[in-house]
């Protein structure tokens, strides 16, 4: 009887074993598939790594720039250019001086307007009786003398000197028109000594200590062409001196026909040092607004001198 329970038992331990063994087989891979465990785990999706192609995903949203990289949009960028309209403005004319030779005479100024909206340009002249200006800038000259134009363009103003510069016949008795005599201012009865008449200017009125007396050579330099006029009388006091605080010219011709040839070389000499040949601002004020171009029959005085006017009364009082 026990040695049929023991047999019992081990057959059933071995029918256990035998099932156990097959069950084993049954989880096998079918053939094809993956032969490793570790092959067949990354077929399966990793739950741990988020969904990029969902908006809510944890990675960047690739179709933004990152405004740091060089590739940023323009938010990123360095501060706009002002805008031009910020700029200073400014109002200036063509010239800032000229001068004007005949009555009559004109000149049209420019005006450039920048840096500010259209604004109505409007032009004054400080002396109306010595030049008038128009509305579109044109400079009329009336009168010797010097003025001065302004134009304004809302609160600009630009300024120029304008100088209306001609020499003034000396009034004098005129001749009988029967005898036939030429309507030019005849000449004094007696010779006039030029060379003690500028001894006695020089003692009277202040000169500069560096004039002297001109040879050709500095003549033809001041003065083109004179020499070249037939004269009784020929005085050019002058200095070679950056400073050039003014010079004295006296002339007698021998044929009064020559007179407005040797006015227009001394004008010319003024002309040249009163824009921009006496260089520095105090000779330049002389010529410009203390010279004279004067004559009485054969004889012609210019003069630049502080007093100029003054030494004119003199000159003509030698006649």
């Amino acid at each position: 009887m026990k040695r049929r329970i023991l047999s019992l038992a081990l057959a059933c331990a071995l029918s256990l074993s035998l099932l156990s063994s097959c069950g084993g087989k049954d989880n096998n891979p079918a053939p094809g598939s993956a032969s490793s465990g570790s092959s067949a785990s990354t077929s399966a999706p990793d739950t741990s790594a988020p969904d990029t192609s969902s908006p809510d995903g944890s990675q960047p949203d690739v179709s933004a720039p990152d405004a740091g990289q060089s590739g940023g949009s323009s938010s990123a960028s360095s501060t706009p250019p002002a805008d031009e309209s910020t700029a200073a403005a400014s109002l200036s004319l063509s010239k800032s001086d000229f001068t004007l030779k005949s009555a009559g005479a004109s000149w049209k100024l420019k005006a450039a307007v920048t840096g500010m909206d259209k604004a109505e340009l409007t032009w004054t002249s400080s002396d109306k009786s010595v030049a008038t200006v128009s509305e579109d800038g044109t400079v009329t000259a009336v009168a010797p003398g010097t003025a001065t134009i302004t134009a304004q363009a809302g609160e600009l103003t630009a300024q120029c000197v304008v100088r209306c510069r001609w020499e003034e016949t000396v009034e004098t008795d005129k001749p009988d028109s029967s005898s036939g005599s030429s309507s030019s201012a005849p000449a004094p009865a007696g010779k006039v000594d030029l060379a003690a008449f500028h001894d006695a200017l020089n003692g009277t009125y202040e000169f500069s200590n560096f004039l002297e007396l001109a040879d050709q050579e500095m003549t033809d330099a001041f003065y083109p062409g004179l020499t070249g006029i037939a004269t009784e009388q020929c005085l050019v006091y002058a200095t070679m001196m950056s400073m050039n605080m003014g010079e004295l010219v006296l002339v007698q011709v021998k044929d009064g026909k020559d007179v407005d040839a040797v006015k227009a070389i001394l004008q010319a000499r003024i002309d040249n040092m009163a824009n921009g040949g006496a260089w520095y601002p105090e000779p330049t004020r002389i010529w410009s607004e203390c010279s004279k171009v004067v004559s009485n029959g054969n004889y012609i005085m210019m003069v630049v001198n502080d007093k100029y006017q003054s030494i004119i009364n003199d000159f003509n009082a030698l006649f």
